[in-house]
């Protein structure tokens, strides 16, 4: 496997990630009951919180594998082991996925 291959894979299963986590958060009834609820919720998921996200909504260029990981994510896929939170970096307790770690 070439070096982006691999790089690809890594970001694909951050993305399948990050989407579990906000699956789980919808599941845990600690957390808003919807999708939208999670992630716009106050003072999570930066990119929503920032803009970034609608304006990557507004302007349609999402990536496919964006696309895959969510699809993933919504028919139940968890490669987190059920965690609800995560956060950049690479040390500490949790589970490492890309440049993430989820707990």
């Amino acid at each position: 496997t070439s070096r982006r291959q691999r790089q690809m894979c890594k970001e694909t299963a951050g993305q399948l990630a990050v989407g579990a986590v906000v699956m789980n958060r919808v599941k845990s009834g600690s957390f808003p009951n919807s999708i939208s609820g999670v992630i716009y919720q106050s003072g999570q998921f930066t990119p929503a919180r920032s803009g970034k996200l609608a304006r990557v909504l507004s302007n349609g260029k999402i990536s496919s594998s964006c696309y895959q990981a969510a699809a993933e994510a919504l028919a139940g896929a968890d490669n987190t082991g059920g965690a609800k939170y995560f956060h950049a970096g690479t040390s500490g307790s949790g589970l490492v996925i890309g440049s993430q770690i989820f707990y």
